[in-house]
């Protein structure tokens, strides 16, 4: 994964020499919690490790430095007694399965361990553009999005953000947990996330001057914090703002179910039901990302994608697939649903394949496109549409030369219709009929 195992490994040396050392530093006596925390504190260059690592695969540049507190945008509101309405995407992470450990380590591992945690959410968090607003014991608030970001570009960081947490946690903070004896099995993330357009959230300075906070406020700032509360472990659950939004396929979601009395029921509303002022319920729909089916086309290294979920997708060193974006003639690479680009864009999808290998040419290639949401016509609705064949071939590096071209390279044309998220899958297929390579490209459309 690029190195991307050994990150939580790094945040937490960076806490402390290792786990052997505190305990034997316990047994003796002679390290105190305050001799303990007192080389905690990073210096810039590793306290953005994560986001150097992981930006540049969504085609983000810099860092994001945002202190925790009130968010850039509203720092006007501070004390001021004004309001402003304005769109938040928001976003909750309670940690979960700790507790015990408290039980059967020092207290000073117990924290560093801890914090090592805190600190990958909120990277994790960062690297995708996002503000944390305030940490609450185990659980971390979030808000993506600002003046200067798309609506649906701040859900769509939301969205990379609790794929990327997930993934750290199962690819390199568990098994980190068992390299060190610890018991891994209970512990994870649920995430809670939801969007608010701009009539339904309110910003401003809640408390005293000194005794106070400018935060948001509306009903779904509030669904997020009771959607991480229903979501299972490991698991981030999606509010109706955010699913009706940007029209979320219900194929990269799925109802939340539970057994009860040996029946399977099916949770598709918000728990507690509230209602209206004529006490007509809310039935507030929510449903459980899935995170499978979305590592498919997550902008994540392919390695990392293929060891989770191997049977749909599968890396090549010799073959690389990208999209590119045609706006005002310049040719863009649009990294797998990194953001939502504009209808009518004109689109490339190339594969290329290195030619100085031991590949049995001619390479047959299969791009299949599914298209989602409401504004796709029903006869093509969630249906794989399998476009023609083409084929990579080798050939000459000109007409004088017997020698091969480095590369073989393909070209297909599309271009951005319909609101949501769409994918179009490639699959590439030797001359003897064996699949090389396969991998799939997310397209968001605004």
């Amino acid at each position: 994964m690029s190195n991307l195992e050994s990150i939580f490994g790094e945040y937490f040396a960076l806490l402390n020499n290792n786990t052997s050392s505190l305990v034997k530093s316990e047994s003796s006596g002679s390290t105190t919690l305050a001799e303990s925390t007192e080389s905690i504190a990073l210096g810039p260059q590793e306290e953005f490790i994560l986001q150097s690592k992981i930006r540049p695969y969504f085609g983000k540049n810099g860092i994001n430095c945002s202190p925790i507190g009130t968010h850039p945008d509203f720092i006007s509101l501070e004390s001021s007694g004004s309001t402003q309405k304005h769109y938040a995407c928001t976003l909750f992470v309670d940690i979960k399965g700790s507790t015990r450990l408290s039980l059967l380590y020092p207290l000073e591992f117990i924290f560093n361990f801890k914090n090592a945690v805190i600190r990958t959410c909120i990277e994790t968090i960062r690297t995708f553009d996002g503000h944390v607003h305030r940490l609450m014991g185990d659980a971390v608030m979030a808000f993506f999005g600002g003046s200067s970001t798309e609506k649906e570009d701040a859900i769509a960081d939301a969205i990379n953000c609790a794929i990327t947490l997930r993934a750290l946690l199962e690819e390199s903070i568990k098994p980190w947990m068992n390299e060190q004896g610890l018991d891994a099995k209970d512990f994870g993330f649920r995430i809670g996330c939801d969007f608010g357009n701009d009539t339904e959230v309110l910003w401003g300075s809640f408390g005293y001057r000194n005794v106070g906070e400018v935060s948001a406020t509306g009903l779904p700032v509030d669904m997020a914090s009771k959607l991480q509360g229903l979501a299972r472990k490991n698991e981030t659950m999606l509010g109706q703002g955010l699913l009706d939004f940007v029209n979320w396929p219900e194929e990269y979601s799925n109802i939340k179910t539970r057994e009860k009395n040996g029946v399977t029921e099916e949770l598709k509303i918000v728990t507690p039901n509230i209602t209206h002022s004529d006490n007509k319920p809310l039935n507030y729909r929510m449903r459980q990302l899935s995170y499978l089916n979305c590592l498919k086309f997550s902008a994540l290294p392919i390695d990392l994608r293929e060891r989770v979920n191997g049977s749909q997708v599968k890396s090549n060193s010799n073959i690389e697939y990208k999209c590119f974006s045609i706006v005002d003639e310049e040719k863009k690479e649009y990294i797998s649903s990194s953001k939502f680009l504009d209808k009518n864009t004109s689109l490339v999808f190339e594969v290329q394949a290195q030619t100085a290998n031991r590949l049995a040419f001619p390479l047959k290639v299969c791009f299949t496109k599914t298209n989602h949401g409401p504004e796709t016509p029903v006869e093509e609705r969630d249906i794989e549409q399998k476009q023609p064949i083409r084929y990579l071939k080798k050939k000459r590096l000109n007409k004088y030369s017997h020698a091969i071209a480095p590369l073989s390279k393909i070209d297909f044309e599309e271009a951005t219709l319909y609101r949501g998220l769409h994918t179009m899958r490639c699959e590439v297929y030797d001359n003897n009929g064996l699949l090389l390579f396969r991998d799939w490209i997310g397209v968001m459309i605004k």
